[in-house]
């Protein structure tokens, strides 16, 4: 059935109905899961605190021990390891029979520091129920699907807290946009930044909602050339990223044997890493502050380190079978990178090299462009969107042109892998 002609049919309206029916389960489910997170996470802490363990050393046994419980829960949980997520919603269909098997499995992994975001297993659990409710109500595939992606979207809606670019990501973190959108939604972007530079140039007039930044903003000619600067350093983290995760992912093809003491030995790398540097522990999204409030007293030299630090055990934990997503991983990278530029390029105001990277990176490495420009449009200042878009649109074309890394690829694989492990 075509697109236009579902949306031209009273039937979806129903559709939408259901939609919303999904999308409130889904949220509080969302929450609860970000809530035991966190509890999680303290209780991590107050762990570490009050067993007098030296924390080096407690790190490591505890990314051991959640390596371990991974694997047991992988192999004895009745988690179904079928395609990836990206490859199910293509078929229209996601598995969601060991569903909650799959979702404590990836809450052990995140609370046992493991570099990986929630973002995967939210996505999962939305797919999963839409796919759930499409089955249900008896919806062929084409329908079937617009559940699934209004799951993801409400997932990641109740963890984003902003609707527009939670929409984005679902289509962009599940592929559900294609080539021939992002060449559309690619060339009308560019030509409205130019179309809105113009504007601003001649006529003063900043848009609505704008008009209490400083005077000016920041649409000038320097700012182009950093957000296309940002793009390259991007791409630039994409080849570096492909190069740590296929190393790495060979390196892990070799436990493929052992399936519980794969993510074990997962675990022990993220485990010494973190033990040397705590701020490489968890999904990062917390980290990112701490690094954006201390950069300076960090210096450059250790961002850089923490940068690439992230990169590493976020493949590594990828590699050896921990669900989980790449977002805020490789969002600690970028920013951790970003203050670094700052630090050595000093002209180059500290909000425009941290939101630069984040597009830079996002564009490049996580191949989610217009996710990363909506996001950090609610998240930052207003008057940064021209060095995001241009920064994420330069990186995004760039990566693929080139073949650089692509994060969405590598979780797609890893998903495969875990398949061949524990079926």
């Amino acid at each position: 059935m075509a697109d236009r002609k579902l949306v031209e049919r009273v039937e979806y309206i129903q559709i939408l109905i259901w939609v919303i029916i999904l999308a409130i389960p889904v949220t509080f489910l969302t929450l609860l899961f970000l809530g035991l997170y966190q509890q999680g996470v303290h209780f991590y802490e107050s762990l570490s605190e009050s067993l007098g363990i030296p924390p080096g050393i407690f790190t490591i046994v505890v990314g051991m021990l959640g390596g371990l419980l991974v694997g047991l829960g992988l192999r004895y949980l009745g988690v179904q390891h079928g395609k990836s997520l990206q490859a199910q919603m293509a078929e229209g269909k996601v598995p969601y029979r060991g569903l909650p098997g799959f979702i404590i499995v990836a809450l052990v992994g995140l609370i046992s520091g493991a570099s990986v975001g929630p973002e995967g297993p939210l996505g999962h659990m939305g797919a999963g129920l839409g796919s759930w409710l499409a089955d249900k109500r008896g919806y062929p595939s084409e329908k079937g699907r617009i559940l699934s992606i209004s799951g993801v979207a409400a997932a990641f809606g109740g963890f984003l807290g902003t609707p527009i670019s939670a929409a984005f990501m679902s289509m962009e973190f599940t592929g559900q946009l294609t080539m021939f959108s992002y060449a559309n939604m690619v060339a009308a972007t560019v030509a409205a930044l130019i179309g809105a530079w113009i504007l601003v140039s001649l006529t003063g007039l900043m848009p609505s909602g704008a008009t209490g930044l400083p005077p000016g903003g920041l649409l000038n000619p320097s700012s182009f050339f950093y957000a296309v600067l940002f793009g390259l350093v991007g791409l630039g983290w994409a080849f570096l990223f492909k190069v740590i995760f296929n190393g790495l992912q060979r390196l892990a093809k070799s436990l493929d044997r052992y399936p519980l003491l794969k993510p074990v030995v997962g675990g022990l790398v993220f485990g010494l890493v973190g033990a040397w540097q705590p701020l490489t522990l968890f999904s990062g999204e917390h980290e990112l502050a701490q690094v954006l409030e201390s950069g300076a007293q960090i210096g450059v030299f250790m961002l850089i380190v923490l940068a690439v630090l992230k990169l590493f055990t976020l493949s590594a934990c990828l590699a050896t079978g921990f669900p989980g997503g790449f977002v805020f991983p490789l969002f600690f990278s970028a920013g951790s990178l970003g203050y670094a530029i700052h630090l050595l390029l000093p002209f180059i105001p500290l909000s425009v090299c941290v939101v630069g990277m984040l597009a830079g990176i996002g564009g490049a490495v996580m191949r989610m462009p217009f996710t990363v420009i909506f996001l950090l449009l609610v998240l930052g200042n207003p008057a940064l969107l021209p060095v995001s878009v241009l920064a994420a649109i330069t990186s995004f074309l760039a990566a693929t042109m080139l073949d650089a890394g692509n994060a969405r690829k590598a979780m797609r694989q890893a998903a495969t892998d875990r398949k061949e492990v524990y079926t």
